[in-house]
Protein backbone atom coordinates (compact mmCIF):
# COMPACT_ATOMS: atom_id res chain seq x y z
CA UNK A 1 0.00 0.00 0.00
CA UNK A 2 1.56 3.20 -1.08
CA UNK A 3 1.31 6.55 1.07
CA UNK A 4 1.60 10.10 -0.65
CA UNK A 5 4.71 12.44 0.64
CA UNK A 6 1.67 14.99 1.60
CA UNK A 7 -0.04 12.51 3.82
CA UNK A 8 3.56 11.13 5.68
CA UNK A 9 4.60 14.97 5.94
CA UNK A 10 0.87 15.78 8.07
CA UNK A 11 1.58 12.61 10.38
CA UNK A 12 4.98 12.76 10.75
CA UNK A 13 5.20 15.52 13.77
CA UNK A 14 2.32 13.44 15.63
CA UNK A 15 3.95 10.21 14.84
CA UNK A 16 7.27 12.20 16.55
CA UNK A 17 5.43 13.61 19.41
CA UNK A 18 3.96 10.29 20.53
CA UNK A 19 6.86 8.02 20.30
CA UNK A 20 7.37 8.62 23.69
CA UNK A 21 9.66 11.17 23.75
CA UNK A 22 13.55 10.75 24.17
CA UNK A 23 14.55 9.47 27.73
CA UNK A 24 17.51 10.52 29.81
CA UNK A 25 19.15 10.07 33.03
CA UNK A 26 21.24 8.18 35.39
CA UNK A 27 19.76 4.88 33.63
CA UNK A 28 20.84 6.16 30.12
CA UNK A 29 24.00 4.74 28.50
CA UNK A 30 26.70 6.78 28.63
CA UNK A 31 27.83 8.39 25.08
CA UNK A 32 30.76 6.20 23.87
CA UNK A 33 34.17 8.09 23.70
CA UNK A 34 36.55 8.19 20.85
CA UNK A 35 38.46 5.34 20.58
CA UNK A 36 41.97 7.40 21.20
CA UNK A 37 40.32 8.90 24.23
CA UNK A 38 39.01 5.21 25.46
CA UNK A 39 41.79 5.21 28.00
CA UNK A 40 42.54 8.65 29.32
CA UNK A 41 39.27 8.91 31.93
CA UNK A 42 41.05 8.89 35.21
CA UNK A 43 42.01 12.26 35.08
CA UNK A 44 40.92 15.85 33.76
CA UNK A 45 42.43 17.48 31.26
CA UNK A 46 43.03 21.56 30.78
CA UNK A 47 39.68 23.02 30.92
CA UNK A 48 37.63 20.50 31.78
CA UNK A 49 34.43 21.15 33.88
CA UNK A 50 34.07 20.59 37.29
CA UNK A 51 31.58 18.47 38.76
CA UNK A 52 30.62 18.50 42.77
CA UNK A 53 29.91 15.30 44.66
CA UNK A 54 26.17 15.93 45.25
CA UNK A 55 25.79 16.59 41.18
CA UNK A 56 27.77 13.33 40.42
CA UNK A 57 25.99 11.33 42.79
CA UNK A 58 22.61 12.40 41.44
CA UNK A 59 23.68 12.04 37.73
CA UNK A 60 25.08 8.16 38.62
CA UNK A 61 21.24 7.50 40.68
CA UNK A 62 18.70 9.39 39.32
CA UNK A 63 15.56 7.46 37.84
CA UNK A 64 12.82 8.85 36.12
CA UNK A 65 9.00 7.70 35.94
CA UNK A 66 8.48 4.09 33.65
CA UNK A 67 5.34 6.46 32.69
CA UNK A 68 5.90 8.68 29.62
CA UNK A 69 3.79 12.16 30.61
CA UNK A 70 0.33 12.29 29.07
CA UNK A 71 -1.73 15.12 27.21
CA UNK A 72 0.71 15.91 24.48
CA UNK A 73 0.17 19.91 22.77
CA UNK A 74 1.39 20.39 19.30
CA UNK A 75 3.27 23.82 19.78
CA UNK A 76 2.81 25.99 16.54
CA UNK A 77 6.38 25.05 15.13
CA UNK A 78 4.51 21.38 14.64
CA UNK A 79 6.57 19.47 17.83
CA UNK A 80 4.58 17.61 20.31
CA UNK A 81 5.57 18.51 24.09
CA UNK A 82 3.86 18.13 27.34
CA UNK A 83 5.89 20.70 28.73
CA UNK A 84 5.42 24.19 28.64
CA UNK A 85 8.82 26.45 27.42
CA UNK A 86 9.24 29.99 28.92
CA UNK A 87 8.42 32.06 25.85
CA UNK A 88 12.04 33.62 25.78
CA UNK A 89 15.32 32.19 26.71
CA UNK A 90 17.30 33.93 29.89
CA UNK A 91 20.35 36.40 28.96
CA UNK A 92 23.84 35.00 28.17
CA UNK A 93 22.85 30.90 27.61
CA UNK A 94 23.61 28.53 24.80
CA UNK A 95 20.12 28.18 22.98
CA UNK A 96 19.88 23.92 22.31
CA UNK A 97 16.61 22.63 20.22
CA UNK A 98 16.53 18.79 21.20
CA UNK A 99 16.93 16.61 18.37
CA UNK A 100 15.92 13.10 17.38
CA UNK A 101 17.90 10.85 19.60
CA UNK A 102 18.70 12.99 21.89
CA UNK A 103 19.58 12.58 25.97
CA UNK A 104 20.94 14.95 28.66
CA UNK A 105 23.88 13.36 28.98
CA UNK A 106 24.22 13.27 25.67
CA UNK A 107 24.20 16.39 25.11
CA UNK A 108 25.83 17.37 28.51
CA UNK A 109 28.91 15.32 26.96
CA UNK A 110 28.34 17.36 23.46
CA UNK A 111 28.10 20.76 25.23
CA UNK A 112 29.74 20.53 28.65
CA UNK A 113 32.10 17.78 28.04
CA UNK A 114 31.14 15.72 30.48
CA UNK A 115 28.06 13.80 31.02
CA UNK A 116 28.27 13.68 34.48
CA UNK A 117 26.51 17.51 34.09
CA UNK A 118 23.73 16.63 32.76
CA UNK A 119 21.32 17.16 35.77
CA UNK A 120 22.93 20.81 35.06
CA UNK A 121 21.15 21.47 32.26
CA UNK A 122 17.93 19.90 33.89
CA UNK A 123 18.39 22.58 36.96
CA UNK A 124 18.53 25.22 34.09
CA UNK A 125 15.07 24.05 31.97
CA UNK A 126 13.04 23.26 35.45
CA UNK A 127 9.77 23.25 32.96
CA UNK A 128 11.06 19.72 31.94
CA UNK A 129 8.83 18.14 35.06
CA UNK A 130 11.06 14.48 34.45
CA UNK A 131 14.48 14.36 33.19
CA UNK A 132 14.15 10.86 31.71
CA UNK A 133 11.80 11.91 28.82
CA UNK A 134 12.60 15.10 26.74
CA UNK A 135 11.21 15.49 23.50
CA UNK A 136 12.45 16.63 20.48
CA UNK A 137 11.85 19.93 19.07
CA UNK A 138 12.02 22.05 22.97
CA UNK A 139 14.55 24.29 23.66
CA UNK A 140 17.68 23.71 25.90
CA UNK A 141 18.97 27.02 27.70
CA UNK A 142 22.16 26.16 28.61
CA UNK A 143 24.65 27.98 30.75
CA UNK A 144 29.00 27.24 30.48
CA UNK A 145 30.18 25.55 33.59
CA UNK A 146 33.42 26.63 35.67
CA UNK A 147 36.49 25.01 34.40
CA UNK A 148 39.49 23.14 36.18
CA UNK A 149 43.07 23.65 36.20
CA UNK A 150 44.79 20.61 35.23
CA UNK A 151 45.73 19.40 38.62
CA UNK A 152 42.59 18.91 39.50
CA UNK A 153 41.47 15.26 38.72
CA UNK A 154 37.86 14.22 37.87
CA UNK A 155 36.17 10.97 39.39
CA UNK A 156 36.31 8.07 36.92
CA UNK A 157 33.37 6.67 35.83
CA UNK A 158 31.98 3.60 37.26
CA UNK A 159 33.66 0.32 36.64
CA UNK A 160 31.30 -2.04 34.60
CA UNK A 161 29.36 -4.74 36.91
CA UNK A 162 31.37 -7.79 37.28
CA UNK A 163 30.18 -10.47 35.35
CA UNK A 164 28.75 -13.02 37.74
CA UNK A 165 31.00 -15.90 39.21
CA UNK A 166 30.97 -19.80 38.12
CA UNK A 167 31.38 -22.23 39.95
CA UNK A 168 32.98 -25.85 38.55
CA UNK A 169 30.85 -28.72 38.89
CA UNK A 170 32.57 -32.09 37.21
CA UNK A 171 35.15 -29.74 35.21
CA UNK A 172 31.91 -27.48 34.15
CA UNK A 173 31.62 -24.10 34.58
CA UNK A 174 28.07 -23.41 35.78
CA UNK A 175 26.83 -19.39 36.09
CA UNK A 176 25.73 -18.96 39.29
CA UNK A 177 21.92 -17.33 39.10
CA UNK A 178 21.62 -14.07 39.97
CA UNK A 179 19.13 -13.33 42.94
CA UNK A 180 15.16 -12.60 41.99
CA UNK A 181 13.77 -9.32 43.57
CA UNK A 182 11.38 -9.19 46.40
CA UNK A 183 8.54 -8.32 44.22
CA UNK A 184 7.77 -8.81 40.86
CA UNK A 185 4.91 -7.47 38.32
CA UNK A 186 2.65 -10.48 38.72
CA UNK A 187 2.69 -9.94 42.54
CA UNK A 188 1.14 -6.83 42.09
CA UNK A 189 -1.15 -7.59 39.06
CA UNK A 190 -1.93 -10.99 40.19
CA UNK A 191 -3.01 -10.13 43.73
CA UNK A 192 -6.52 -8.74 45.07
CA UNK A 193 -8.01 -6.33 47.46
CA UNK A 194 -10.92 -6.07 50.10
CA UNK A 195 -13.26 -3.34 49.57
CA UNK A 196 -16.38 -2.33 51.06
CA UNK A 197 -17.83 -0.16 48.19
CA UNK A 198 -17.13 -2.85 45.13
CA UNK A 199 -20.24 -2.56 43.24
CA UNK A 200 -19.92 -5.47 40.18
CA UNK A 201 -19.44 -3.41 36.70
CA UNK A 202 -21.27 -5.04 33.70
CA UNK A 203 -18.84 -5.67 31.86
CA UNK A 204 -18.15 -9.69 32.11
CA UNK A 205 -16.78 -12.46 30.20
CA UNK A 206 -20.30 -14.47 28.91
CA UNK A 207 -18.53 -16.84 26.34
CA UNK A 208 -15.97 -18.14 24.29
CA UNK A 209 -15.64 -20.19 20.72
CA UNK A 210 -14.61 -23.17 22.73
CA UNK A 211 -17.84 -22.96 25.19
CA UNK A 212 -17.74 -26.65 26.63
CA UNK A 213 -14.32 -25.38 28.33
CA UNK A 214 -14.97 -24.79 32.13
CA UNK A 215 -11.84 -22.52 32.49
CA UNK A 216 -9.91 -20.15 30.31
CA UNK A 217 -6.74 -19.46 30.38
CA UNK A 218 -3.70 -16.83 28.34
CA UNK A 219 -4.30 -16.08 24.92
CA UNK A 220 -8.14 -17.97 24.52
CA UNK A 221 -10.55 -16.01 22.98
CA UNK A 222 -13.56 -14.75 24.65
CA UNK A 223 -16.84 -13.04 23.69
CA UNK A 224 -18.23 -9.78 26.27
CA UNK A 225 -21.71 -8.58 26.50
CA UNK A 226 -20.88 -4.73 25.63
CA UNK A 227 -19.72 -3.15 22.41
CA UNK A 228 -19.41 -0.45 20.05
CA UNK A 229 -22.62 1.22 21.71
CA UNK A 230 -21.13 0.71 25.44
CA UNK A 231 -18.09 2.73 23.96
CA UNK A 232 -15.87 -0.13 23.52
CA UNK A 233 -12.97 0.22 20.96
CA UNK A 234 -10.31 -2.13 19.46
CA UNK A 235 -7.29 -2.19 21.42
CA UNK A 236 -8.76 -1.49 25.18
CA UNK A 237 -7.11 -2.82 27.66
CA UNK A 238 -8.91 -4.24 30.75
CA UNK A 239 -8.56 -6.22 33.98
CA UNK A 240 -9.98 -9.54 34.63
CA UNK A 241 -11.83 -9.64 38.39
CA UNK A 242 -13.58 -12.43 40.77
CA UNK A 243 -15.34 -11.39 43.18
CA UNK A 244 -15.09 -13.12 45.97
CA UNK A 245 -16.77 -13.63 49.73
CA UNK A 246 -17.41 -11.39 52.28
CA UNK A 247 -14.11 -11.10 54.84
CA UNK A 248 -14.81 -10.86 58.78
CA UNK A 249 -12.06 -9.78 61.06
CA UNK A 250 -10.90 -12.96 62.90
CA UNK A 251 -11.03 -11.14 65.92
CA UNK A 252 -13.37 -8.80 66.60
CA UNK A 253 -15.82 -10.05 63.43
CA UNK A 254 -16.81 -7.34 62.07
CA UNK A 255 -17.59 -7.19 58.43
CA UNK A 256 -14.32 -5.11 56.26
CA UNK A 257 -15.80 -5.97 52.82
CA UNK A 258 -15.23 -8.23 49.95
CA UNK A 259 -12.53 -10.01 48.42
CA UNK A 260 -11.82 -9.32 44.63
CA UNK A 261 -8.95 -11.13 43.01
CA UNK A 262 -7.26 -9.60 39.88
CA UNK A 263 -7.10 -12.92 37.39
CA UNK A 264 -5.79 -11.76 34.70
CA UNK A 265 -5.90 -9.29 31.36
CA UNK A 266 -8.08 -8.82 28.42
CA UNK A 267 -7.40 -7.03 25.16
CA UNK A 268 -10.63 -5.97 23.21
CA UNK A 269 -9.85 -7.31 19.26
CA UNK A 270 -12.92 -6.89 17.45
CA UNK A 271 -16.19 -5.20 18.24
CA UNK A 272 -20.03 -5.47 17.23
CA UNK A 273 -22.70 -2.67 18.36
CA UNK A 274 -23.19 -4.68 21.74
CA UNK A 275 -21.02 -7.76 21.74
CA UNK A 276 -17.04 -7.25 21.40
CA UNK A 277 -14.17 -10.27 21.15
CA UNK A 278 -11.74 -9.85 23.22
CA UNK A 279 -8.31 -12.33 23.90
CA UNK A 280 -6.82 -13.00 27.33
CA UNK A 281 -3.81 -11.40 27.32
CA UNK A 282 -2.34 -12.63 30.49
CA UNK A 283 -4.05 -15.15 33.70
CA UNK A 284 -3.05 -15.32 37.13
CA UNK A 285 -5.35 -18.21 37.98
CA UNK A 286 -8.36 -19.78 36.04
CA UNK A 287 -10.71 -17.33 34.56
CA UNK A 288 -13.98 -18.05 34.30
CA UNK A 289 -17.50 -17.33 32.45
CA UNK A 290 -18.88 -14.39 34.90
CA UNK A 291 -16.03 -12.59 35.66
CA UNK A 292 -16.26 -9.32 35.32
CA UNK A 293 -13.71 -6.60 33.77
CA UNK A 294 -12.53 -3.10 34.56
CA UNK A 295 -10.39 -0.78 32.46
CA UNK A 296 -6.64 -1.29 32.95
CA UNK A 297 -4.68 0.73 35.24
CA UNK A 298 -1.39 0.95 35.62
CA UNK A 299 0.00 0.23 39.42
CA UNK A 300 2.79 1.26 40.79
CA UNK A 301 5.44 -1.91 41.72
CA UNK A 302 7.90 -1.06 44.64
CA UNK A 303 11.04 -2.22 43.26
CA UNK A 304 13.85 -0.80 45.62
CA UNK A 305 12.89 -3.47 48.17
CA UNK A 306 15.37 -5.04 50.20
CA UNK A 307 14.97 -7.78 52.82
CA UNK A 308 16.63 -7.15 56.63
CA UNK A 309 19.60 -9.29 57.12
CA UNK A 310 17.73 -10.63 59.49
CA UNK A 311 14.15 -11.25 61.74
CA UNK A 312 14.60 -9.32 65.07
CA UNK A 313 14.67 -10.95 68.32
CA UNK A 314 13.14 -7.88 69.66
CA UNK A 315 11.96 -4.25 69.30
CA UNK A 316 11.48 -1.00 70.77
CA UNK A 317 7.83 -0.46 71.46
CA UNK A 318 5.87 1.81 68.08
CA UNK A 319 3.72 4.69 68.03
CA UNK A 320 3.64 3.03 64.35
CA UNK A 321 0.18 1.89 63.66
CA UNK A 322 -0.51 -2.02 64.19
CA UNK A 323 -3.23 -4.40 62.71
CA UNK A 324 -3.47 -7.96 62.28
CA UNK A 325 -3.44 -10.30 59.72
CA UNK A 326 -7.19 -10.87 58.21
CA UNK A 327 -7.14 -12.59 54.77
CA UNK A 328 -4.87 -14.96 52.30
CA UNK A 329 -5.52 -16.33 48.63
CA UNK A 330 -7.69 -19.02 48.75
CA UNK A 331 -8.08 -19.07 52.97
CA UNK A 332 -4.52 -21.06 54.02
CA UNK A 333 -4.38 -20.27 57.42
CA UNK A 334 -0.93 -20.84 57.28
CA UNK A 335 1.74 -18.81 55.02
CA UNK A 336 5.25 -18.23 54.50
CA UNK A 337 8.10 -16.60 52.59
CA UNK A 338 6.41 -15.24 49.11
CA UNK A 339 2.98 -15.73 50.06
CA UNK A 340 0.50 -12.77 50.02
CA UNK A 341 -1.60 -11.88 52.98
CA UNK A 342 -4.24 -8.82 53.56
CA UNK A 343 -4.12 -7.08 56.97
CA UNK A 344 -6.48 -4.51 58.67
CA UNK A 345 -4.30 -0.80 57.90
CA UNK A 346 -4.55 1.22 54.85
CA UNK A 347 -4.33 4.36 53.67
CA UNK A 348 -6.06 5.91 55.83
CA UNK A 349 -3.58 4.92 58.39
CA UNK A 350 -1.04 6.32 56.38
CA UNK A 351 0.17 3.07 54.59
CA UNK A 352 1.79 3.16 51.34
CA UNK A 353 3.30 0.51 48.38
CA UNK A 354 6.50 0.03 49.44
CA UNK A 355 6.58 -0.10 53.03
CA UNK A 356 7.75 -2.88 55.28
CA UNK A 357 6.27 -4.53 58.12
CA UNK A 358 6.46 -6.92 60.48
CA UNK A 359 4.82 -9.85 62.04
CA UNK A 360 5.01 -10.82 64.93
CA UNK A 361 2.51 -12.26 68.14
CA UNK A 362 2.52 -13.05 72.27
CA UNK A 363 3.47 -16.69 72.69
CA UNK A 364 2.99 -15.93 76.56
CA UNK A 365 -0.83 -15.55 75.63
CA UNK A 366 -1.33 -18.19 73.47
CA UNK A 367 -3.17 -21.55 75.36
CA UNK A 368 -0.81 -24.61 75.48
CA UNK A 369 -1.43 -27.88 74.15
CA UNK A 370 -2.37 -29.26 77.55
CA UNK A 371 -4.78 -26.64 78.24
CA UNK A 372 -6.76 -27.43 75.48
CA UNK A 373 -6.98 -30.90 75.97
CA UNK A 374 -8.25 -30.61 79.44
CA UNK A 375 -10.68 -28.34 77.82
CA UNK A 376 -11.89 -31.32 75.58
CA UNK A 377 -11.90 -33.84 78.92
CA UNK A 378 -13.54 -31.54 80.52
CA UNK A 379 -16.47 -31.32 77.75
CA UNK A 380 -17.17 -35.14 77.84
CA UNK A 381 -19.94 -36.87 79.17
CA UNK A 382 -18.14 -40.08 79.92
CA UNK A 383 -16.15 -41.53 82.91
CA UNK A 384 -12.63 -42.23 81.83
CA UNK A 385 -11.97 -43.55 85.31
CA UNK A 386 -9.90 -42.50 88.73
CA UNK A 387 -6.88 -42.05 87.00
CA UNK A 388 -8.30 -38.97 84.85
CA UNK A 389 -5.47 -36.05 85.47
CA UNK A 390 -7.96 -33.71 83.79
CA UNK A 391 -11.42 -33.62 85.30
CA UNK A 392 -12.34 -34.97 89.20
CA UNK A 393 -13.13 -38.63 89.87
CA UNK A 394 -16.76 -39.01 91.04
CA UNK A 395 -17.55 -40.79 94.41
CA UNK A 396 -19.32 -43.89 94.32
CA UNK A 397 -23.02 -43.56 96.22
CA UNK A 398 -25.27 -46.56 97.50
CA UNK A 399 -28.15 -46.28 99.01
CA UNK A 400 -27.50 -42.51 99.73
CA UNK A 401 -24.75 -43.20 102.03
CA UNK A 402 -20.79 -42.71 100.41
CA UNK A 403 -18.34 -45.66 100.35
CA UNK A 404 -14.93 -45.51 100.70
CA UNK A 405 -12.59 -48.30 99.93
CA UNK A 406 -9.27 -49.51 100.30
CA UNK A 407 -6.60 -48.31 97.50
CA UNK A 408 -6.88 -51.18 94.99
CA UNK A 409 -10.65 -51.66 95.64
CA UNK A 410 -13.22 -52.82 93.15
CA UNK A 411 -16.71 -51.73 91.96
CA UNK A 412 -19.34 -53.49 93.51
CA UNK A 413 -22.67 -54.12 91.89
CA UNK A 414 -21.78 -51.62 89.26
CA UNK A 415 -21.15 -49.01 91.25
CA UNK A 416 -18.18 -46.71 90.92
CA UNK A 417 -16.19 -45.93 93.99
CA UNK A 418 -12.47 -45.15 94.92
CA UNK A 419 -10.39 -44.05 98.18
CA UNK A 420 -10.60 -40.71 99.85
CA UNK A 421 -6.71 -40.53 99.35
CA UNK A 422 -6.96 -40.54 95.39
CA UNK A 423 -9.54 -37.46 95.45
CA UNK A 424 -6.90 -35.95 97.43
CA UNK A 425 -4.34 -36.21 94.81
CA UNK A 426 -6.35 -35.19 92.19
CA UNK A 427 -7.35 -32.53 93.39
CA UNK A 428 -3.64 -31.32 94.57
CA UNK A 429 -2.50 -32.04 91.38
CA UNK A 430 -5.18 -29.66 89.64
CA UNK A 431 -4.44 -27.10 91.97
CA UNK A 432 -0.69 -27.02 91.27
CA UNK A 433 -1.47 -26.80 87.76
CA UNK A 434 -3.61 -23.59 88.49
CA UNK A 435 -1.06 -22.19 90.31
CA UNK A 436 1.64 -22.66 88.08
CA UNK A 437 -0.74 -21.31 85.15
CA UNK A 438 -1.35 -18.26 87.61
CA UNK A 439 1.91 -17.25 88.21
CA UNK A 440 2.99 -16.53 84.52
CA UNK A 441 3.46 -12.21 84.59
CA UNK A 442 1.94 -9.83 82.63
CA UNK A 443 5.58 -8.85 81.26
CA UNK A 444 6.27 -12.07 79.77
CA UNK A 445 2.81 -12.03 78.45
CA UNK A 446 3.79 -8.94 76.80
CA UNK A 447 6.82 -10.64 75.19
CA UNK A 448 7.02 -10.41 71.50
CA UNK A 449 7.86 -13.29 69.26
CA UNK A 450 8.58 -11.95 65.53
CA UNK A 451 7.83 -14.09 62.51
CA UNK A 452 8.18 -12.56 59.75
CA UNK A 453 8.77 -9.30 57.30
CA UNK A 454 6.42 -7.99 54.27
CA UNK A 455 5.70 -5.39 52.14
CA UNK A 456 3.07 -3.49 51.19
CA UNK A 457 1.50 -4.12 47.10
CA UNK A 458 -1.44 -2.12 47.36
CA UNK A 459 -3.96 0.02 49.80
CA UNK A 460 -7.61 0.19 50.13
CA UNK A 461 -9.07 2.76 52.89
CA UNK A 462 -8.55 0.09 55.77
CA UNK A 463 -6.74 -2.83 54.04
CA UNK A 464 -3.92 -3.45 52.10
CA UNK A 465 -2.24 -5.88 50.29
CA UNK A 466 0.91 -7.53 51.60
CA UNK A 467 3.87 -9.79 50.18
CA UNK A 468 5.39 -12.13 52.74
CA UNK A 469 9.83 -11.62 51.82
CA UNK A 470 11.12 -13.47 54.71
CA UNK A 471 9.93 -15.18 57.50
CA UNK A 472 10.97 -17.76 60.31
CA UNK A 473 7.75 -19.34 61.18
CA UNK A 474 3.87 -19.91 59.89
CA UNK A 475 2.24 -16.81 59.80
CA UNK A 476 -1.85 -17.29 60.67
CA UNK A 477 -4.70 -15.47 60.83
CA UNK A 478 -4.73 -12.23 63.81
CA UNK A 479 -1.28 -12.75 63.82
CA UNK A 480 -0.27 -8.68 64.11
CA UNK A 481 1.54 -6.59 61.58
CA UNK A 482 3.17 -3.07 62.84
CA UNK A 483 5.18 -0.95 60.80
CA UNK A 484 8.96 -0.86 60.45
Amino acid sequence: MRIRMPYFTLILPFVLGLGWGVTAGAQQEKPSQPPEKATEKTAAQPGTPAVSPEMLQKAKTYKGSPVPPKHLVKEADGHWTPYTPPEKPPEGVLVYTIQPGDTLSKIAQAQLGTWQLWPQIWDQNPYIKDAHWIYPGDPLYIKKPQVVSEHVPLEPEPPPPKPPEKAKVGGLELEQEAPMPPVSSDDVYCSGFITKHFRRPHLTILSAPERERESLAQGDVVYLNEGKDEGMQPGMLFSILEPGQTVSHPITGKNLGRYVRRVGQAKVLAVQPHASIAEISQSCDEIRYGDVLVPWQVIPIPWDIKRSPSIPLDLPPSTKPQGRVVWSKDRIENMGDSQIVYIDLGSREGLLPGDKLWFYRFPGQTGTFTDTTRDLFRQQKINVGPKDLYRMPKVGKYGGHEESMAEGGTAEAGVETETRSEKERQSDLLAREAKLRNSQSGAVKAIRMYLGEGVVLTTEGRTACVKIISSNSSITFGDRVQME
